[in-house]
């Protein structure tokens, strides 16, 4: 209650400062070389540069800003940025503002030294001394500017990628940069692609809600069904009243039916529902259906934070592309972007957690009709020889043969890579490809292969690929398919491919889903979130 009512008055205060010219700031006296953005706005009043040295030696949690300090202060040359002639300007109330309510997205909330800054602005809000600019203020706004960049649009945890085995490409933000076009533009934030735009206000949203079950307390939990673990259409079982109160709790039901009777209502609801959890979409009660409901909002809470963690590191342009392939890994599914619509999918199956499949980003370059597979050493090492040993006829049985010292799969129905693969180079050695195993693409859990990603539709996304080549027709993408002879396709331009990891997100018709966490990696990114 204290913070709110210091913000309170934080806010009133910087804009009754203003009342003489709304949202304006003074241009300096002679323009300054204009750092990156060309910002070049500027109160007109100068501070001592040294200033800014002393100012970091009593505050020692913004000295891993001094670059920006320094940058953004020296290409201005000097000049308060969050006053003009006439007080603060109203962007400092929006920072003021956001800083004080950063646990909405997701985030440890601390904010250094924001008590501090809100006893200062109590404090010249009190004064009735003539306006004079407060070089502690001017200073503590662009720190906790820096530190609120940081944690909320670049993902506080962006210089600590690798550790956590993600390997797509990184946001890079220049702070300093972002401050003089956030002040140029008279707003407070940061550019998103149309994708990550959509994904992480859903999930903002959805963080709000399931803490508002998490606070009210009083969760309702389902035990789980005895043999044979189902529950039918139009039976009746008490589970079902316990199922209907949950899901009505947790926003997914609004009426307040309390019958025990499974009627074709609530079953169309449930097939609903439990596709959204990456179950199949079926009409029977189960235990992995009452499983999922019964996670609670708590750890739907972390569930959330952490995948709004993972969009931060998306740079603008990697979901503004024109056109780009995602494959997500916890959901078994590949999506086929254009123009910032998601136009196609297709199931999956992904690398077991022994052999995960890498988190990274290719060019789709290649499609290979008919493919040869060349066996990885790994596998010959671990399982072929072994197999050799027990049946010398091994290699022939399997349409196998020596190809220079290594062995591979001849083309054909048989082939472990089916009748056409996907490549985007790259030093993983992971592509995408068909499969003669197409039982597995029926699983709710699709991580089964050693790394590579087998794709459920193999000559829809060839078609797709090949659209704009005309003499590539759907009769001709068959006959190559089951030609027998490799024969490969190269893309131009190539197609940006991105392996990605989300466990929480938002599909084509705006609902929040939640997967399985199948390599076990929220828990770590969350520990290393909340120390942040």
């Amino acid at each position: 209650m204290q913070r709110i009512y210091l913000v309170a008055i934080a806010t009133a205060f910087l804009f009754s400062c203003n009342t003489q010219t709304k949202n304006t700031v003074a241009k300096p006296v002679a323009e300054a070389p204009a750092i990156e953005g060309n910002f070049n706005y500027a109160s007109g009043i100068k501070f001592d540069s040294s200033s800014i040295q002393k100012f970091l030696d009593d505050k020692p949690s913004f000295k891993e800003f001094r670059k920006d300090f320094q940058a953004f202060y020296g290409g201005n040359q000097y000049n308060y940025v969050w006053y003009d002639k006439n007080g603060l300007i109203e962007s400092a109330g929006i920072l003021v503002s956001d800083a004080a309510n950063v646990a909405t997205e997701g985030v440890n909330p601390d904010i250094p030294y924001l008590d501090s800054l809100e006893s200062l602005l109590e404090s010249n809000s009190e004064s009735k001394n003539e306006f004079a600019p407060d070089l502690n203020t001017e200073l503590m706004l662009t720190g906790i500017y820096f530190s609120y960049a940081k944690k909320i649009w670049a993902g506080s945890l962006n210089t600590k990628t690798d550790s956590l085995e993600w390997f797509l490409p990184k946001k890079k933000l220049s702070y300093a940069t972002l401050l003089a076009d956030n002040l140029k533009n008279d707003s407070i934030g940061e550019t998103k692609g149309p994708v990550v735009a959509v994904q992480y206000q859903g999930l903002k949203k959805e963080l709000t809600h399931y803490r508002d079950i998490d606070s009210k307390g009083g969760e309702v939990f389902v035990p789980l069904l005895k043999k044979p673990g189902i529950v039918k259409p139009n039976t009746s079982s008490p589970e079902v009243v316990l199922i209907r109160r949950r899901l009505m709790q947790l926003g997914d039901v609004i009426d307040a039916d309390t019958s025990a009777v499974f009627d074709s209502k609530l079953a169309a609801v449930i097939s609903d529902i439990k596709g959204r959890y990456g179950l199949k979409k079926d009409s029977l009660i189960t235990n992995a259906f009452i499983t999922e409901i019964n996670v609670p909002a708590k750890k739907r809470v972390e569930q959330i934070m952490v995948n709004m963690e993972r969009l931060r590191w998306i740079p603008p342009r990697d979901s503004s592309s024109h056109e780009f392939i995602l494959v997500n890994i916890p959901e078994y599914n590949l999506h086929y972007y254009e123009e910032g619509k998601d136009v196609w999918q297709c199931n999956v199956v992904v690398g077991k957690p022994m052999t995960k499949t890498v988190i990274f980003s290719g060019k789709m370059q290649y499609v290979v009709f008919s493919p040869y597979w060349n066996v990885p050493p790994s596998i010959i090492n671990k399982e072929i020889k072994p197999e050799m040993k027990r049946n010398p006829n091994y290699l022939a049985s399997h349409n196998m043969e020596w190809n220079g010292g290594r062995v591979r799969q001849k083309p054909g129905p048989r082939n472990s890579l089916g009748l056409v693969k996907f490549l985007f180079p790259n030093s993983n050695n992971i592509y995408l490809h068909d499969t003669p195993s197409k039982s597995l693409f029926t699983e709710d859990k699709r991580a089964f292969s050693h790394g590579c990603i087998r794709v459920a539709k193999p000559k829809d996304l060839a078609m797709r690929l090949l659209r704009n080549y005309p003499e590539w027709t759907s009769e001709k993408i068959d006959a190559a398919m089951r030609a027998g002879t490799e024969r490969t396709v190269t893309l131009k331009p190539t197609i940006p491919v991105y392996i990605g990891y989300f466990t929480a997100f938002l599909d084509n018709d705006g609902q929040l889903n939640f997967r399985s966490d199948v390599y076990n990696r929220d828990g770590s990114l969350l520990n290393m979130l909340m120390q942040q």
